[in-house]
């Protein structure tokens, strides 16, 4: 029980650093030097993990697809690629009620901070046909962007808890990926239901032009899902040979190159991977999850509970996607279990963790679409409440179904 209070203590300290609006790898940093001290690790065994989990094959590959992620996100919106494609959507969809919805849904593909307001400018533009509120606009364009990261394989949360679990990206992803469908099915619902039908506007271009300029804006991305998907490439080589495709095709000035590949560089969020993997590191080496396995068996009541509150609330606290999967995943090992771990257990910790997420005003795409839009947020709340709900019943119905009954 005394190892039970000290891990409490750990997480109340990385709460409060939260709070206090601390960068979340400087707070994982700390976090891994409690760990270190309340259990009382030996300086040469501590240095030896750290050392060993910064340089470890996981880290390394993580560290790598991360930057190759942010590098395609980074050619794409400096050359204007995001744009080509939402123009091409407007003149191809032939219900014009879906162009509040598609460029979201597309710009979704591939993560960026405060991605929303990419696709915020579109709806806003589409939304004066209906003459919709702020609220419905924000939700709208909030709702679609974010239903890929239940399975999306270039979405942080994602990586990341595939790396802490240990097992491939397609597990998790073919595991969560009807929890996209579902998110999918609820936005549609909500947006037919309250948005009337209109005449569909259309260009001068013609059908296949519009296709060939829709693919050829996005087409990394395109082959980013081939290469994975389709020839069973790993996420690190796919993105390599994307990386390498994108330095032949785009006819680019050496200099414009270097300033793209070097804008994409991020050291905030390389610190973010290294501190999530030497924190969960530290962690096993202190012997915090076993005895947290003694007091929440991987089964019943209590497990179950702690499989909720520990990534909902982080999620709820932080706004922060990989956050909650980085801070509570490893905690939760445990219970999900260590080399095959439980995908319906993970499933339910991952989806209460996104629920607090998507209700979270410290999400950075949830405060920027609402200040675009201007809206009220205690407004969009009112909309965004009930499909939120509806997600995490159907996720603790599964739990329910398949482990509690």
């Amino acid at each position: 029980m005394f190892d039970i209070l000290r891990i409490v203590l750990i997480v109340l300290v990385i709460l409060f650093l939260i709070k206090r609006k601390w960068d979340l790898g400087l707070v994982l940093f700390v976090g891994t030097l409690l760990i270190a001290l309340v259990f009382r690790i030996h300086f040469k065994i501590f240095l030896r993990n750290v050392l060993e989990a910064l340089v470890s094959r996981d880290t390394l590959s993580l560290v790598g697809i991360i930057l190759l992620v942010l590098y395609i996100g980074t050619l794409l919106q400096s050359r204007g690629n995001f744009k080509r494609m939402v123009d091409s959507l407007k003149n191809l969809i032939p219900e014009p009620r879906l162009i509040l919805a598609l460029p979201s849904v597309f710009i979704g593909l591939l993560p960026m901070l405060g991605g929303a307001l990419m696709s915020a400018p579109i709806v806003e533009e589409a939304g004066k046909r209906w003459k919709l509120t702020p609220a419905w606009k924000t939700f709208l364009n909030y709702w679609f962007r974010h239903i890929w990261e239940y399975c999306w394989p270039l979405y942080v949360n994602v990586i990341l808890a595939a790396a802490i679990l240990q097992i491939p990206i397609k597990k998790i992803a073919s595991v969560q990926f009807p929890f996209t469908i579902l998110a999918v099915a609820l936005g549609l619902v909500i947006l037919f239901k309250n948005v009337p039908a209109l005449s569909q506007e259309k260009n001068d271009q013609s059908f296949l032009r519009n296709v060939y300029s829709l693919f050829f804006s996005i087409w990394p991305i395109f082959l980013v899902i081939i290469l994975i998907f389709c020839f069973k490439l790993s996420m690190i080589v796919s993105l390599a040979v994307v990386f390498l495709s994108t330095q032949v095709l785009f006819r680019l000035p050496i200099k414009e190159r270097l300033n793209i590949i070097w804008n994409s560089i991020s050291l905030k969020t390389v610190f973010l991977v290294a501190s999530v993997m030497v924190f969960k590191r530290i962690l096993e080496a202190s012997g915090a999850l076993s005895s947290l396995a003694r007091v929440f068996p991987s089964e019943g009541v209590s497990a179950y509970l702690l499989l909720f509150t520990l990534p909902f609330f982080l999620g709820l606290l932080t706004g922060v996607n990989h956050a909650y999967v980085g801070i509570s995943f490893p905690l939760l090992l445990p219970i999900f279990g260590s080399g095959n771990p439980d995908m319906i257990l993970v499933l339910f910790a991952y989806v209460s963790g996104f629920v607090g997420i998507l209700l979270s005003p410290a999400h950075l795409c949830l405060f920027l679409t609402v200040d675009y839009f201007k809206a009220d947020l205690r407004d969009v709340y009112k909309i965004l409440i009930w499909p939120v709900a509806l997600i995490f019943v159907a996720a603790f119905l599964v739990l329910f179904f398949f482990r509690i009954v």
